[in-house]
């Protein structure tokens, strides 16, 4: 019997960030990652979360961005806090910070790397006026709930940009 080995597809890797990675980055990879799932891309992505601060390694998320979470209909995946390194530069194509504090601190660690750092708010949807993810950690349920839907809202403009980006890989007009 003979048969040919396809290759692999090409994989993106993505990386959200914020300060702690205990709200906002650790929602956005888990609302990415369950709309991936229903997507044909759900294999050929890869995504993580990280924060530039190292106050809350190893934590779980944040329990009201749990909640928020899961009153929006996305699960817990198991993801535990990690802080920004150096090599992510090179391990990830695609850095996304939530905010501009972030965004400046994520261009001072990786500089001289490959990675592109673009901000969450490239992918707000049309109308929105905010300039960030604003950060959730001292307001209350409304202001967790707003960080989900902002970001649930914000991930069809992204995995439109993932897609193109898939298929200009593959050499092909669609994935």
């Amino acid at each position: 019997m003979q048969f040919t080995l396809m290759s692999l597809a090409p994989q993106l890797r993505i990386l959200f960030v914020c300060l702690g990675n205990i709200c906002r980055s650790p929602a956005a990879e888990i609302i990415c990652r369950a709309v991936l799932r229903k997507t044909e891309m759900a294999g050929r992505v890869t995504v993580d979360s990280c924060g530039t601060a190292s106050y809350h390694v190893g934590s779980r998320p944040d329990a009201r961005m749990l909640a928020a979470l899961e009153r929006a209909g996305f699960r817990y995946d198991g993801h535990r806090a990690r802080q920004l390194r150096k090599e992510d530069g090179a391990r990830f194509e695609l850095i996304v910070p939530q905010d501009s504090e972030n965004m400046r601190d994520v261009h001072q660690l990786l500089r001289g790397t490959s990675a592109r750092v673009v901000p969450m708010r490239e992918w707000f949807p049309a109308g929105c006026t905010l300039r960030e993810v604003p950060d959730p950690y001292y307001g209350g349920a409304a202001d967790f709930d707003g960080v989900v839907q902002l970001l649930a809202n914000s991930m069809p403009q992204l995995i439109k940009e993932l897609r193109a980006e898939l298929s200009a890989r593959d050499g092909n007009s669609t994935v």
